[in-house]
């Protein structure tokens, strides 16, 4: 009777084990762009598309060094302010042949990019065009300029809510029908004129090169898994999929972002040595249940 008693302990250790790391793995949240919402506005998708053989996550500046040569960084909606630290790391990063690729439209990509001495930047206001996916002039088509690239584009793009560029060597640009939203209205005013604009540039910096793309909501999941939107996955999976390492910066990003219990287990899913004692202290426990059950 107690053999079967301890038995039953035993199961219901390694049950509990099991949903703990269930639990883990499959936490999720409702903040934009995280890597961990499942739902419209997260990036769950993107980030389950990647290789992960390939995909290394960033979170010290001090994991950009010694990364294998023609690395890519990849820098989703940042938001925090880039440190000192952060933009001699990046700095690093490109002098060792590296390229890094912003996708932001009015967070804090123009720090980054002014910190590396960049001549590329995100200029205020939403792109709007006639030439649009849908009703929305928001929804801007863009195009592949005939600017030689980095990396392999598709002919075109369909980006949502995406600002216009300023300087470097233009990838990707709207059509003529094109203008700088400045009041909001999402209608061509006077004031606003109509011409064609970069949503997509680089630029040649210390041996690597520096990638802009003015619109992150096209990795998030309502952008992402639409079956119309296979450009914009065959343009995102050009830039992750190159030969080198892809790096993922969760340094300054908004894919790193986690709240509540996606918090805890975040920080136990990135923090080594907590992974190490509670699966310690697992063992430790089927192992006296184990030998409560002997005795």
């Amino acid at each position: 009777m107690r053999s079967i008693r301890a038995i039953f302990w035993i199961a219901g250790l390694v049950l509990l084990a099991a949903s703990f790391v269930l639990v883990l793995h499959l936490s999720t949240n409702n903040m934009e762009f995280s890597r961990y919402n499942t739902g419209w506005n997260g990036s769950s998708a993107f980030f389950s598309d990647l290789d992960r053989h390939r995909m290394v996550e960033i979170y010290e500046p001090g994991e950009l060094s010694g990364n294998p040569h023609n690395s890519t960084l990849l820098i989703i909606a940042p938001q925090h302010h880039p440190t000192a630290q952060d933009l001699a790391a990046y700095q690093a990063f490109l002098d060792e042949g590296n390229t890094i690729f912003i996708a932001d439209d009015f967070g804090t990509g123009n720090e980054i990019l002014s910190g590396l001495g960049s001549r590329i930047s995100i200029l205020p206001g939403n792109l709007s065009s006639l030439d649009r996916r849908y009703g929305d002039p928001y929804s801007v088509v863009v195009y592949r300029s005939l600017e030689a690239s980095p990396v392999p584009l598709p002919v075109s793009s369909a980006l949502n809510r995406p600002a216009a560029l300023e300087g470097g060597s233009p990838l990707m640009m709207s059509s003529v029908m094109s203008w700088i939203d400045a009041n909001g209205d999402r209608k061509l005013n006077w004031i606003e004129d109509m011409g064609t604009f970069p949503v997509m540039a680089s630029e040649p910096r210390g041996h690597g090169w520096i990638i802009v793309l003015s619109d992150p909501s096209i990795l998030i999941n309502s952008m992402y898994t639409q079956s119309e939107n296979s450009d914009d996955r065959d343009l995102i999976r050009a830039v992750a999929n190159g030969d080198g390492q892809m790096l993922v910066d969760q340094m300054n990003s908004r894919t790193a972002d986690a709240s509540g219990l996606s918090e805890i287990l975040h920080v136990i899913r990135t923090t080594t040595i907590i992974e190490i004692i509670i699966l310690c202290l697992l063992m430790l426990t089927l192992a006296w249940a184990w030998k409560k059950r002997i005795l």
